[in-house]
Formats: structure tokens, C-alpha cells, sequence
């Protein structure tokens, strides 16, 4: 059901001129179960329409309404005003508060609804039905409508509550113009309790309790309020004669609804405005709400021509909804039909061309006939005015393009044209196309392709010979290829091909053959023995394949496995084969495989077979594992390549030397052994033997090797004779060499027999050797060994030796300590060589000089200064002198330079500068200083520049300095006599600000603190910007200032003086008087007088005193006690 009510008038203008959607089929009552049939018999089914779906109130039929709607009335609806000249539809519209108090009714009706917009933005809802579009029209005040429908006569029992309200309303009227108001609280109480109405109580509002007097006393009051039940029955019996709306200016998609206002003529609801719902029904069954609001007419549009519809009104007033009117029946007026899609070309030839085109919606009136049109270039032309909904346009031209419209034609008249359609006559069929070629072929498919000429298709047929079915179509489609599966392996099949275009079928091309591939074939039998299994041989056979896969067995493949991996023993065309070449003992694998053309068959089931034992082949001749050594030699081998069949038990090494002697040197299951006991530089060879359980095998090539050489054997002791006391001759003789010659001999010598004491002292093939430069007097041990090729022998047993006694050794260690004319010499002891040193000789130049005794040193004096002297020096003992010592060259001083003159440059309180003049380039100063009560001189100054500054000293003391002056040839020189300089007094310290006391108006007295043999400067100044001036200059440290001004400000600061130097200013002290007193009006006051500093001290020393003597005798009161009993 589509339709959208739009308000005629004023009333109903913009978005709040309808609302609602479509109640779905579950909210409505069936026609067999209506209570009420014979009311609404062709619209049974508004019996029930739930209230809750679409924003819309209860819909009933007329004749329920009464029982659905219960009296209900809000207090504030109780009294109304009479505006005669006010009409209900011209007024500003107010939509009602969508809220519904709750109220008792019957248990068997559905319970109250609140209703209200249900688009959740408080205005009204749009509906808009499908496929027609969203609008609504408002027509303007202006606009002409038809006539309002007639006033219908009202029944008696409406007639007469109608004049009992509109009585009342007139009573109200007269006692509001009279100056009675009815909503008063100073009027007359009510006769009897206020009654509830619909279960609420009586407030305090100004229209729940107010009561009015009609005549005299209360009584017209009481009765006003005891008809307000009455008074709402009355208004719902108004609003339920609603009369059937009025239907009128129909089009086919729009008609105007008016209606009558149930109020009468001039009268209008005081606070309360008339709201008219307008439900819209189709021949379904579904209502709508199209409109809601004060106007009385209503455009629907959006209609359907030809479709029935009914229009029904309820009156909503405040919160009080009536119910629905009678249904009014209308149809809307017939159109032309729809229009049609584009017709469609269902068969197609080479002249003519088959047309077909669904059915058109009528819009209400029969379709007579449809016009088709047709375009071949000139322009469209009528071509016929079928009934049916096809044609055949015949007489064309073929392979031609060709435009078609339709449009249907009813009692109305022509609808629009469709949409134009295009469509081409067929041609001439296509050629014949070249045959399909084989693309790919396998055992069960072949893989065809042809040819693409143009937009066309294609149509496959197959031909299998052996089955005599004759060709059979496989394919048809578009697509260049095609694959035909479940087929034979190695049969021959036949094909061809035909193109179908829009134009036709052509010819079928020539026929070809293709043949499938044969597959692969089955596995052959087991290989089984032939014959007796040797220990190297065997022979198999099997049995040919089961199936041969469409093609002849051309190969057999036998494969053994000795547990090295299958290796191919046969391949032919024969089923038996001869194995040789076997491992004895050996558990073999042999399986066989047969091919034909498309392939290798599967293997076929393996078969196990054991060749018998024998004894072990020879072993590979052994290896040496490593150099062979003298005594040794690590030796390994391979197993055999055959075991015999059963495992190995043991290896068998045997030896044979130079002279043909064989021994066993090894045996066990190893691979590897070392043989020892051999002999350095001897030929041997060996050999291995394997053995097994069944025996030994033949023995492995020999290994020839030779032992390599060995050290020599260790000399004997060597023989030692003494030569000199610094000579010995050692002797000794040759030992084996073990293989190799000896290459030279290593004689040894140690002074202590310690291991790593032994120091090489010859190396050749001598056997004899004189050591020289020996110490005399002391042991010595020898040793000797032999080196040949493989190495250095062992050593000789130690041959100890002790020189004889001789001269000491010469002194080493020479030094030297120079002057400008004197040398000492000093030198470290020499060995005595057996005998003590009794003096040493010291020659300096051509001088000798011998010592006191054997202390090591000699004072050497007379020398030039600044000259080179050789010097040497000889220990002597009892027997005789002994070696000189290595020649030292000793070089006197020069003359060391004079201290130079020293003076006072500048003198202060705390630091001395002095200075002096240089004496040479290059010198060094040291300047050395003693106080007046210190002993001994401290240094002060190190350096080469030529004045220095003392610091950190006493004021007003006496220092001594000296200098003196080195350099690196000179050495230090003379220190300079003693230079005396004094500091000079420093000034004294800046004390601190000073005292300040007011002993009186117009004094201050000032004080400070005390420095030591110090003079004081006292200044004063007025004001803070003043200039200082000096008030007082003394011995004391107070001073009183006289004659001050009253309300003044002064500074005050100090200074010390002390021998005749000043020292800093203190801070400032800050002064400042009281303003003057008032003037006495006796007497003048006295001046007070100053207390001087004597007189304060003996005023302290006598309170002093008088509390001394208070504690004293406190105290003694305090002991007396303690001690009397």
C-alpha cells in the first residue's frame, strides 16, 4: 500500500502533516475472528490494530470504541471557555503531550498505549511507499478546494448531549463575564468530598478543587463539579460521531480527503486542540497513518491507479483519542499502462528475427494490443500492432542491424516507448575448419586444440573403432581445446570438428586418428634359485609379468643386494641370469623389474639368498701408522676384502729381522697394533694374517721398514788434569752411536753442580778439550754427552776439579769523585783467589799510588783543576800482584764560581725582595735564610733568576740571608757572608663599628675597641650622603658628641693609627636622635650630666661587690645548719 496525505488548508503545512508506516500483518485481527463483522463487512479486519507499532493509537471498529476507551479526562480539562469567533482549523496547531495517564478498564481489553513519533526527534514521521519517489506537496492558503462535505444530522442521543454541553459551556461563559471565577480558592467549599477520577486523588492545583456558584449559595458550585464525569462522556459521545471522511478531485495517483469538525459552530475547547489522524487502507488489509494534524482535508498522492483504497479519521483532543471512524471506499482512476522493458530477441535467422517482451502493468485498464517499432537506419516505423506479446519481423536483410521500441496501449491510451533494443540478422554458416590437432597424449586421454577464425563455437565428435558406435559428439563449447579422458591405453580413436556461428553450422572438417600410449607394465615374478647356491655364484629365474601394459616386454633388470646398496647384475631380454663374482658367507637381496616402451615396471618382491664360507682372503699389506722410531712402530691394516662369510676371530702380526729370524708380535682382533722391542737402524719386514672360524687366510704383502737411529749411548766420565791455575785438560772416549755417527761432542762445565748451572764450554769431534779462564781457587764440575742424527745422547757421569791458589782477580766497579783538584777513587773487593788482599796499587797518570790497607778506595789529591787523568788500579796478595783493572778516564773539576753580592731591594710588613748579579751563564742560586731567634739557616730560594721574594714574615724583625752559586762543570761554591734586612710595621687592623649610647637629648657617647700602641681617628657626618669630618684623634676608645640637633641623623666611623701608618675606616655607625621634647612649663630642666667611664666601672664594681657579699651570706645560712647538730 503506498499513499502520502498532505493537509489542504492552513492547518497542516511542512513535516507535521502526516506520520506513521505500514502495521505488519501479525498486528491484525483475522475476518473470521472479528467481533464485529457486520459493521465494516468489506473491512472486517480494522477490527484490531495494535497501537504500539507505527506511533498510532488503538484502531477499533465504532461500535468497540466506547468499550476500549474508558471515560478519561485529565483536571486540567474540567472547566472550558467559550470562544465563539475562534475556528478550530485556523489556529496555531500544538501537539498534544504524547502521554496517557494509566486507568481502570476491563480485564479483557488490551491495556493503554502510549503513543508518539517514533523517529525519536519528537516531530512526525514520514512514510514513503516503494518505487515511488519521497515528496509531499502543501498547497497554499489560497489554493481553491472543493467543498467541504455536508453537516450530517446527528442521532437524538448525540443531539441531546450535545445541547447539555454546549448548555454548560454557556453557564461557564456568563459567570466568567459576570466576575465570577470558577477557579477561585475564596469561593464556597463543595457540598460533598471530591470524587477521584480515573484513580487520582484531588490537588492543590487551581483547577482540581475550585467551585463556583450558580444562582445563590454553593449549590450551582457542587452540582458544576459533580458533572465532571459526565462532562467527559459528553465530549468523548462528541468526538465519537465522527462521520465518514469524504473522498473527491481524484487522479490516478492523488485524491482529496476532507472532513467535518465535530465541535459546532463557533465553539472551541478551552487549552485544548483537535488533532485528526488520517489512516490510509489498501485492498491487503494494511493501514497507515498518512497524516496528523488540525487541518480538515487532506491530499494522498503516490496512489496506484486502478487500486482500491479506504480512508478512515480518528479525532485525538489533549490526551483523549476517539475512535476510528467508518472506512470511506474509493478508487483511483485508471492510467496508461506502464512502461515496457526493451523487447528481446529470442530466435534469430538470416531474414527474420522472433521478438518477445513481458507483460505491462495495466494501471487499471485492460491492455488492448501493443505497437512495436522498428529502425533499419531510416528512422523507426511502425511494423505491427500485435495482441499477443510476440512477433516475427520477417522480409529482412540478412547479417543487418536492426533497432526495436514497444509500448502497450490500454483504454487509457499509449504508454511510454521501452528502451530500445538491437539485434543483427544471422549469415551465411561458417567453413569448414582444419581437423583438431593432438596437443599431448597419455594412456587414458588425448589433449586436442584447433584453430580460432572468428566468434564462434565449436562442436567435438569421437569415433571408437573397436566399439562401432560410430562418432559420438564429446565436446561443444567456445573453448580452442579440449581433452578427452576415460579413454584405452593403445587404442586408436577417430575425431572431427564443426564451427557454429549465430549464422549456422558448418561442414565437419576431415577425420584424423590418434592412438592412446601404452602403459607402463606390472612387476614381474620373484626371482627364485636355480640350481646350488656357491660360495661366489648363483643363478636366478622368474616369470614374465602378468600384464605387459599394452606393449611388449622389451628388458629385464636384475639387481642383487649384499648390503652395500642394489647394483644391476642382468639386464636383457631373458628371465634367467648367472650371479658370479659373490662375497662368500653373504646374505643377498635380488629383486628384477621388466620395460617396455612407455616404461619401468615396479619391482617385483625381493628374494633373500646366502652364498656359503670360506676361510678369509688375503689382508692389503699393512701401513705404518707413524714414522718408525727406534725401538717401535705403530702399524695398521684394512680387513680383508672378503671375510669368508663368517666374522673375523683375530689378526696375526708377525716379524722377521735382517737375519731371516720370524716371531709373532702381535695378535687380536684390532686393526692397528704398535710392535716393540725392535733395534735402532735395523731392516724388518711383517706381514698380517686373518683369520676366521672355517681357518686362516694367506698372509698380506710384507712391509718392509727400517728402525730409525737412536741417540748415542752416554759417555764415560771424562778425565781431568790440571794445566795452570786457570787451565784444565778434560779427556774421554767415544760411546756407541746407536745407528747414526756421531756428529760432535758437548762438554759442559759448572762452578756449583746445579742442573741449570751447566754451561756449554766446547762442541766438536774432538775427544779431548783445554778449558781456559778458570778462576783459581775454586771447584769446578764437567760433563760431556755425544749428538748424532737422532738426537743428543745421555750425559757422562760429573768430573768435579779444584784450581790451585794465584794473584787476586783485578777490582772492577771504578768510580770516581771529582774536584777541582782532587780525585777519590773508589772500586769494588776482588777476589782474593785463595790468599787475602793486603793493599791495592792506584795508578793516575803516570803516578802510582798504593793504599793503607785493603779498604777499596784512594783520595788522590794535588791535581790540576779541569784535566783528564787515566786511572787503573791492581789488587796485591802474598802472592804477588794481580790484573789490572780496566783502564777509567777521571777529569777534575773546574773552580766553583764566587757567591755574588746580595742586597735588600724592597722592604714591607710581611715579605722581603731580594736581588743580586749574575756571575756566569747557566748558574744556579741558592738562597739560604735564619731568623733573628732560629740557629740555623733554612733555604728560601732555588733557581737561576736573580731576585727573589720572601713572604710570610713578621713585621718589624730582622733576617739574616746568605747566597752562594753553582753550576754543572764548578760544582757548588762558597756561601756568601750573612746580609741583614728588617721588615717594616704593618698597619693596624679597621675595628669595628662603634658604640653608640644616648646618655642624654642632645649626647651620644661613642665607643670601640681597643687596639694594641694604637691612636684612634673618630669621624662624624650629617646625614647619609655627608661628608665625614673629624670630630675627635686619641689615645681612647670613647668619645662624646655634644650639642646634636634634635631628630638628626649622623654616621660615625673609626680608624687606628700606628707608627704614623693608618689603617682602614670601620663601618659606619648610625646615629639618630629623638625629636625635641615639649617645652617644660615650669622650670628649665637641668642638663643631665654625662657618666663617665671611671664612674661606670665603679658603679659596676660596687653592685659587683653588694652581690658577693648577698651570696656569701646566703651561703653561710645554708651551711650553719647542716653542720651544728
Amino acid at each position: 500500500m503506498v499513499g502520502v496525505g498532505v493537509a489542504e488548508g492552513g492547518g497542516g503545512g511542512g513535516p507535521e502533516g502526516y506520520y506513521g508506516e505500514y502495521y505488519p500483518p501479525e498486528y491484525f485481527v483475522p475476518q473470521e475472528m472479528c467481533p464485529h463483522p457486520q459493521q465494516h463487512p468489506q473491512h472486517a479486519h480494522m477490527c484490531a490494530v495494535h497501537t504500539d507499532y507505527g506511533g498510532m493509537p488503538v484502531v477499533t471498529s465504532a461500535a468497540m470504541m466506547p468499550q476500549l476507551m474508558p471515560p478519561v479526562l485529565d483536571e486540567g480539562m474540567r472547566h472550558y471557555l467559550l470562544h465563539p469567533h475562534h475556528a478550530p482549523h485556523h489556529g496555531p496547531h500544538h501537539q498534544p503531550p504524547h502521554h496517557q495517564p494509566p486507568h481502570h478498564q476491563p480485564p479483557h481489553h488490551q491495556p493503554p498505549h502510549h503513543y508518539g513519533p517514533t523517529n525519536g526527534a519528537g516531530g512526525p514521521q514520514h512514510y514513503y511507499g516503494a518505487g515511488y519517489p519521497t515528496h509531499f506537496h502543501v498547497p497554499p492558503h489560497h489554493v481553491q478546494h472543493s467543498p467541504p462535505p455536508p453537516v450530517y444530522q446527528k442521532d437524538e442521543r448525540t443531539q441531546r448531549q450535545y445541547s447539555k454541553l454546549k448548555q454548560k459551556l454557556e453557564r461557564k461563559q456568563n459567570n466568567r463575564n459576570n466576575g465570577i471565577e470558577v477557579n477561585s480558592g475564596a469561593s464556597t467549599p463543595s457540598l460533598s468530598p471530591r470524587k477521584e477520577v480515573n484513580g487520582r486523588g484531588g490537588g492543590s492545583g487551581g483547577a482540581s478543587s475550585g467551585a463556583w456558584s450558580e444562582g445563590e449559595g454553593s449549590s450551582a458550585g457542587a452540582s458544576v463539579q459533580g458533572d465532571d464525569e459526565s462532562d467527559t462522556q459528553a465530549l468523548l459521545d462528541l468526538l465519537s460521531a465522527t462521520r465518514t471522511p469524504q473522498v473527491s478531485d481524484m487522479t490516478p495517483t492523488s485524491a482529496l480527503v476532507q472532513w467535518n469538525s465535530p465541535l459546532p459552530e463557533g465553539v472551541t475547547l478551552p487549552n485544548v486542540d483537535l488533532t485528526y489522524d488520517l489512516l490510509l487502507g489498501d485492498r491487503d488489509g494494511r493501514y497507515k497513518a498518512i497524516y496528523s494534524g488540525p487541518s480538515l482535508s487532506c491530499r494522498v498522492r503516490d496512489l496506484r491507479p486502478g487500486c482500491e483504497y479506504s480512508v478512515c479519521l480518528q479525532i485525538r483532543a489533549g490526551e483523549l483519542t476517539a475512535p476510528v471512524s467508518e472506512a470511506a471506499t474509493f478508487r483511483a482512476p485508471a492510467a496508461a499502462p506502464e512502461r515496457l522493458p526493451p523487447p528481446r530477441v529470442s530466435q534469430r535467422a538470416r531474414t527474420s528475427l522472433l521478438l518477445r517482451w513481458p507483460a505491462a502493468a495495466d494501471n487499471g485498464a485492460r491492455i488492448t494490443h501493443y505497437i512495436l517499432e522498428m529502425d533499419s537506419g531510416e528512422g523507426y516505423a511502425e511494423l505491427t500492432k500485435p495482441r499477443m506479446r510476440q512477433h516475427t519481423a520477417n522480409n529482412l536483410r540478412p547479417q543487418t542491424c536492426y533497432r526495436f521500441r514497444v509500448a502497450a496501449v490500454n483504454e487509457c491510451g499509449k504508454g511510454e516507448w521501452s528502451e530500445e533494443a538491437v539485434a543483427w540478422t544471422a549469415g551465411s554458416p561458417p567453413p569448414a575448419p582444419a581437423p583438431p590437432a593432438l596437443r599431448s597424449a597419455t594412456s587414458t586421454s588425448l589433449a586436442l586444440a584447433w584453430e580460432r577464425r572468428a566468434d564462434e563455437e565449436f562442436t567435438l565428435q569421437m569415433d571408437d573403432v573397436t566399439r562401432g558406435h560410430g562418432f559420438l559428439p564429446v565436446y561443444s563449447g567456445p573453448d580452442r581445446s579440449y581433452v578427452c579422458d576415460g579413454l584405452r591405453r593403445a587404442t586408436d580413436y577417430r575425431f572431427r570438428l564443426r564451427c557454429e556461428t549465430t549464422d549456422g553450422q558448418g561442414p565437419w572438417s576431415t577425420d584424423v586418428s590418434y592412438r592412446t600410449l601404452p602403459e607402463k607394465p606390472v612387476a614381474p615374478g620373484r626371482p627364485t634359485p636355480r640350481g646350488k647356491i656357491h660360495s661366489r655364484a648363483f643363478r636366478l629365474r622368474w616369470d614374465p609379468p602378468a600384464d605387459d601394459g599394452g606393449a611388449t616386454i622389451e628388458t629385464y633388470t636384475l639387481e642383487i643386494d649384499g648390503g652395500e646398496g642394489y647394483r644391476s647384475a642382468y639386464r636383457g631380454p631373458e628371465r634367467e641370469a648367472h650371479c658370479d663374482r659373490l662375497a662368500p658367507g653373504t646374505q643377498y637381496r635380488a629383486r628384477v623389474r621388466c620395460a617396455n616402451a612407455v616404461g619401468d615396471s615396479e619391482w617385483s618382491p625381493t628374494e633373500t639368498l646366502t652364498t656359503e664360507a670360506t676361510c678369509p682372503s688375503a689382508c692389503a699389506a699393512p701401513e705404518p701408522a707413524a714414522e718408525p722410531r727406534a725401538t717401535l712402530l705403530a702399524v695398521r691394516w684394512r680387513a680383508p676384502d672378503c671375510t669368508g662369510g663368517t666374522p673375523l676371530t683375530e689378526y696375526r702380526v708377525e716379524l722377521s729381522d735382517a737375519d731371516g729370524v720370524v716371531r709373532l708380535a702381535h695378535c687380536g682382533p684390532g686393526t692397528e697394533c704398535v710392535v716393540r722391542e725392535l733395534l735402532p737402524g735395523r731392516d724388518y719386514l711383517l706381514w698380517v694374517i686373518a683369520c676366521n672360524r672355517v681357518g686362516a687366510g694367506p698372509p698380506s704383502p710384507a712391509l718392509a721398514f727400517v728402525t730409525a737411529p737412536a741417540p748415542p749411548d752416554a759417555p764415560d766420565t771424562p778425565v781431568a788434569s790440571i794445566e795452570t791455575a786457570r787451565s784444565a785438560r778434560l779427556d774421554w772416549t767415544a760411546p756407541g752411536c746407536n745407528g747414526a755417527p756421531i756428529l760432535d761432542y758437548r762438554l759442559e762445565m759448572s762452578s756449583t753442580n746445579v742442573e741449570e748451572s751447566f754451561a756449554e764450554v766446547y762442541r766438536g769431534l774432538d775427544t779431548s778439550f783445554v778449558v781456559a779462564k778458570l778462576t783459581p781457587f775454586s771447584p769446578y764440575f764437567f760433563r760431556v754427552s755425544a749428538t748424532n742424527a737422532a738426537g743428543r745422547g745421555a750425559w757422562s757421569g760429573v768430573r768435579d776439579l779444584l784450581t790451585p791458589r794465584a794473584p787476586p782477580a783485578a777490582p772492577a766497579g771504578l768510580r770516581h769523585e771529582a774536584t777541582a783538584e782532587s780525585l777519590r777513587l773508589h772500586w769494588r773487593t776482588p777476589s782474593g783467589h785463595g790468599a787475602d788482599v793486603l793493599r791495592y796499587r792506584v795508578e793516575v797518570g803516570d803516578a802510582a799510588y798504593d793504599t793503607d790497607g785493603p779498604t777499596p778506595e784512594r783520595l788522590v789529591e794535588g791535581l790540576e783543576p779541569d784535566t783528564v787523568y787515566r786511572v787503573r788500579v791492581a789488587a796485591l796478595n802474598e802472592l804477588g800482584l794481580g790484573d789490572w783493572s780496566e783502564e777509567a778516564r777521571a777529569a777534575t773539576r773546574p773552580r766553583p764560581p764566587a757567591p755574588p753580592p746580595l742586597r735588600c731591594a724592597q722592604a714591607a710588613h710581611n715579605h722581603l725582595r731580594l736581588e743580586w748579579d749574575a756571575v756566569g751563564e747557566g748558574a744556579q742560586y741558592c738562597v739560604e735564610m735564619r731568623a733573628t731567634d732560629a740557629r740555623d739557616f733554612r733555604p728560601v730560594y732555588r733557581g737561576s733568576a736573580r731576585s727573589c721574594k720572601v713572604k710570610k714574615l713578621r713585621e718589624a724583625t730582622a733576617y739574616s740571608f746568605r747566597i752562594r752559586a753553582s753550576d754543572e762543570r764548578g760544582g757548588r761554591g762558597a756561601w756568601s757572608d750573612a746580609v741583614s734586612a728588617r721588615t717594616l710595621a704593618a698597619p693596624p687592623p679597621a675595628p669595628r663599628a662603634p658604640a653608640v649610647q644616648l646618655p642624654a637629648p642632645r649626647t651620644a657617647l661613642l665607643t670601640w675597641d681597643e687596639i694594641d700602641d694604637a691612636e684612634y681617628i673618630l669621624q662624624c657626618a650629617r646625614g647619609k650622603e655627608a661628608i665625614f669630618k673629624q670630630v675627635y684623634s686619641g689615645g681612647e676608645t670613647q668619645f662624646q658628641l655634644e650639642e646634636l640637633e634634635h631628630g638628626g641623623e649622623y654616621q660615625v666611623r673609626v680608624c687606628a693609627v700606628r707608627g704614623g701608618l693608618a689603617g682602614a675606616w670601620s663601618a659606619a655607625a648610625r646615629l639618630a636622635l629623638p625629636p625635641a621634647p615639649p617645652a617644660p612649663r615650669a622650670r628649665r630642666p637641668r642638663s643631665p650630666r654625662s657618666l663617665t667611664p671611671r664612674h661606670a666601672a665603679l658603679l659596676m664594681a660596687t653592685g659587683f661587690l653588694l652581690v658577693a657579699v648577698f651570696v656569701a651570706v646566703l651561703v653561710q645560712q645554708l651551711v650553719e645548719p647542716a653542720g651544728g647538730p
